[in-house]
């Protein structure tokens, strides 16, 4: 059960009310999916980048146009689907149940190719699932969607799962799935509740509620791209968006809650690429983690839009950049002494009509560009994490920083040349003379709000 914190305006006063949203596990007896729940897969084998399993199943079809309603579907066979749809098509099941039990042999083949999916829809096939419980057993997905050409569309039902690597509806293939008043829960390993694979899945999400329980399962999980509107979504064990390369997600009004490593995740797990993108619009997050910083990234160049957003991280923390990536078993960052080929991540984050709380931290000639904009409103530094690092903060004339501790900036540029929009509360800024974003600045030392000041740091 999820609890949603909203803010209601009364006529006196304002006060938070509790909303409660449900998903399945509120009425499944997770108990019995304990051991199932606790089964690990080992993802350092040799990878298998073409299909050597074939997708089947019992209920097989690739007819021009079929329609089925309050039917049951299941299966128990290790590598084998309940529900294939396939050759272009057309399938409309609705008011059924669909029972998946039995494993995957092939970690791979299950990921990139859906073997061992509940329902696969592949080969340009168009598919939608309407009131329909999907449950699976043993590391099942509940749905995959592969190929270009190939949609699939599930609207008011119910997904459950137990054992590793069972995403709730999962895209690859560059093959496209939307999920529309979805009721999702996982337990297992690295089970996510919106996916996509390799090559790139398409995943477009609207009022949903979503919570995984299991080690490594993001409520959003990018390889391609994520589109989501009015989610709530808790990761106990997770970030809640994991992005790996160059994806995007745009996720408007959701309230997202993660439980492990950081709120929204970006990083490159083989050379650092250039591209990768994230914007949070009107929505919430929160990061549990005492460690844990809102957003982190990691062997990337990648850009966020922030706009009318508020992060609370039990940290501290608002963004973290580093020469890391993530294992994978999910148990933590791994640096150089893991990999000597990964490089800085450089980071531009856009800020906008937003009050944030927390502090900026770069790792190993990382950087972080930050930019204030459309009244917003910034309380916390910069921090070197370790090594060399830059930073750069941007504000206009409508947004205010609020000092915590004094900063070293690379960059720095306001458009409020009278720094008003500063409050130092006692602390300083220290800018590089040999920078030309700071030629502005004339070299001088200005005395800011608060008794601290600006000046060169050389």
């Amino acid at each position: 059960m999820l609890l949603l914190m909203i803010t209601v305006l009364l006529s006196v006063a304002c006060s938070n009310a509790v909303v409660i949203v449900s998903d399945p596990s509120d009425y499944v007896d997770l108990s019995l999916d304990t051991i199932d729940n606790s089964l690990l897969t080992d993802w350092n084998i040799t990878a298998t980048l073409y299909q050597i399993i074939a997708v089947n199943g019992p209920y097989y079809f690739s007819e021009a146009n079929r329609k089925i309603e309050h039917r049951t579907f299941a299966a128990t066979d290790n590598d084998t689907s309940v529900v294939v749809v396939t050759d272009n098509s057309i399938m409309n099941i609705s008011h059924s149940l669909i029972l998946k039990h039995g494993y995957a042999s092939n970690i791979y083949q299950s990921s990139f190719y859906g073997v061992n999916a509940a329902v696969n829809v592949a080969n340009g096939s168009f598919a939608t699932f309407n009131n329909i419980n999907i449950t699976t057993h043993n590391g099942s997905a509940n749905l995959y969607a592969y190929g270009s050409g190939t949609y699939a569309i599930v609207e008011d039902s119910d997904l459950y799962s137990s054992g590793p690597i069972s995403h709730g509806l999962y895209a690859g293939g560059n093959g496209t799935v939307t999920g529309r008043n979805i009721r999702h829960y996982s337990g297992g390993y690295r089970s996510s509740a919106f996916s996509g694979d390799t090559p790139a899945g398409y995943v477009y999400i609207y009022s949903s509620v979503a919570h995984t329980a299991g080690i490594g399962s993001a409520i959003f999980y990018a390889l391609g791209e994520i589109h989501a509107e009015n989610v709530v979504g808790h990761a106990e064990q997770a970030p809640a968006l994991f992005m790996d390369g160059v994806q995007t997600a745009e996720l408007q009004k959701v309230d997202l809650t993660a439980g492990l490593l950081a709120g929204l995740l970006l990083f490159s797990s083989s050379e650092r690429e250039a591209g990768a993108y994230i914007n949070l619009t009107g929505s919430k997050l929160t990061v549990l983690p005492e460690t844990a910083p809102g957003l982190w990234f990691g062997n990337i160049i990648a850009t966020a839009e922030l706009a009318n957003v508020e992060i609370e991280t039990a940290s501290g923390i608002l963004v973290v950049a580093n020469y890391s990536q993530i294992t994978q078993d999910f148990n933590y960052y791994a640096g150089y002494p893991d990999n000597n080929d990964l490089l800085p991540a450089e980071v531009d984050i856009y800020v906008s009509e937003s009050y944030l709380d927390g502090d900026l931290v770069a790792y190993n000639g990382s950087s972080i560009s930050w930019t204030l904009s459309q009244y917003s409103s910034w309380t916390g530094s910069v921090k070197f994490g370790y090594g060399d690092a830059s930073f750069g903060v941007y504000l206009d004339k409508t947004s205010k920083w609020i000092l915590t501790h004094d900063a070293f900036l690379t960059n720095f540029t306001n458009d409020d040349t009278g720094l008003s929009n500063i409050i130092s509360n006692g602390h300083s800024i220290y800018y590089d003379t040999t920078s030309t974003t700071n030629t502005w600045l004339k070299n001088q030392t200005i005395q800011l709000n608060g008794g601290g000041k600006v000046t060169p740091s050389t």
